[in-house]
């Protein structure tokens, strides 16, 4: 009979151990990647990412980090019970950003089988306001020349774009808008003359401006031009 106890506690142990080798808390994420489509440089997408424990288990949340630009939060409980769920909350800033963007948060907790979760934001960010050409290049200006150039600033976006602050970084270079306000699909024209001072081997210098549109830009054109005759000259 001792043997028979003896055996039957030790088919007890082995199926707890098996049971213990089993139980684990188990991260699940319905949807790890968003996309906010087109947005105006400047603006904030935020989004929530849900996620759940479908072990069996306590789900913990040892980490949440994201890569440049975008910032995350856990906005729920750090420790999740079994079949408890909980949320991250991501936003991206597009002040600094254009084109196709892809971020990612990382989602970091003590699930032995995916300890890392990687989840996805990505979109298109819009210039609302182009400027063509970006800088402007006035090459070899000849001894005593006045120079002009002409940007155009286009509104790609649904709402009026207000300009005001129009100023140069130098008395040399002089800018104007056409007008002061640019409309949905318009166009306004920042003329520029530069008058350069002698003895100089080259020239740079900034034309500032702001456009109030969907947000409020602090815009600013670089100008150069070569003066290395002038300088010769002296």
């Amino acid at each position: 009979m001792g043997r028979w106890f003896s055996a039957g506690a030790a088919a007890c142990v082995l199926v707890l151990s098996a049971v213990a080798a089993w139980a684990a808390p188990v991260v699940s994420v319905p949807r790890a990647d968003y996309d906010f489509g087109t947005i105006f440089q400047g603006e904030k997408v935020r989004h929530a990412f849900t996620f759940s424990n479908a072990g069996n288990e306590s789900l913990v949340v040892e980490k949440v980090s994201s890569s440049c630009g975008c910032t995350a939060a856990l906005a729920s409980a750090k420790t999740l019970a079994p079949g408890a769920s909980g949320e991250i909350e991501a936003t991206f800033d597009s002040t600094r950003f254009r084109g196709a963007i892809s971020k990612t948060v990382y989602l970091y907790t003590n699930d032995p089988a995916q300890p890392v979760v990687q989840l996805h934001i990505k979109g298109t960010v819009q210039e609302e306001l182009t400027i063509e050409p970006q800088q402007v290049s006035f090459g070899s200006v000849p001894p005593k020349r006045t120079v002009k150039s002409t940007v155009r600033l286009t509104n790609r976006g649904s709402r009026e774009i207000r300009l005001d602050g129009l100023e140069t970084t130098t008395p040399e270079l002089t800018a104007r808008f056409s007008a002061e306000v640019v409309p949905p699909g318009g166009k306004v024209a920042v003329e520029l003359t530069l008058t350069p001072k002698p003895g100089q081997p080259r020239f740079s210098g900034y034309v500032l401006f702001k456009a109030d549109g969907t947000i409020r830009h602090d815009l600013r054109i670089p100008v150069y031009a070569d003066l290395g005759e002038q300088a010769a000259g002296l």
